[in-house]
């Protein structure tokens, strides 16, 4: 890897798209210094991972980047993955295993599922037979797996 060339890339990318040093910092998670020094071509040994931080801060081409690649644009399905991917990138092993088991754990409360057929409150004391039907019914579609 050309380390100047790297850096050419990172900055003339940060300056057509009007980003700060803190920008990018704060996107990557490292000091401001730290990308300074990328984009000088100072660093002799990249990190991949950082260069990969870097490239979506930028929304570019991770392997443009580093001169793999002529294509500057990122793919297509890279540009439209949520949020949540980029912050559990950021994530080490145990931290990963963790936010896996928390949204596991958030598909089975119906509130935050897409499938919100019908969840009513109904009264213990029913007394009406389509109403008992009604609360048979939700009942069952809430026993009902993802």
């Amino acid at each position: 890897m050309e380390t100047k060339n790297i850096g050419n890339k990172i900055y003339s990318t940060r300056k057509e798209q009007g980003i700060t040093l803190d920008d990018i910092a704060l996107k990557v998670g490292v000091a401001k210094s730290t990308i300074q020094r990328y984009e000088t071509g100072k660093i002799i040994n990249p990190k991949l991972p950082v260069i990969e931080s870097i490239a979506n801060a930028l929304n570019v081409n991770p392997a443009w980047l580093i001169g793999k690649s002529d294509i500057k644009t990122v793919p297509v399905p890279a540009q439209s993955l949520p949020q949540i991917v980029e912050y559990y990138e950021h994530l080490n092993d145990l931290g990963k295993h963790e936010a896996i088991k928390r949204v596991k754990e958030l598909t089975y409360i119906p509130k935050y599922t897409q499938k919100m057929d019908l969840i009513a409150a109904h009264n213990d004391h029913i007394t009406d037979t389509d109403e008992l039907e009604k609360t048979q019914a939700d009942i069952a579609n809430l026993k009902r797996p993802n």
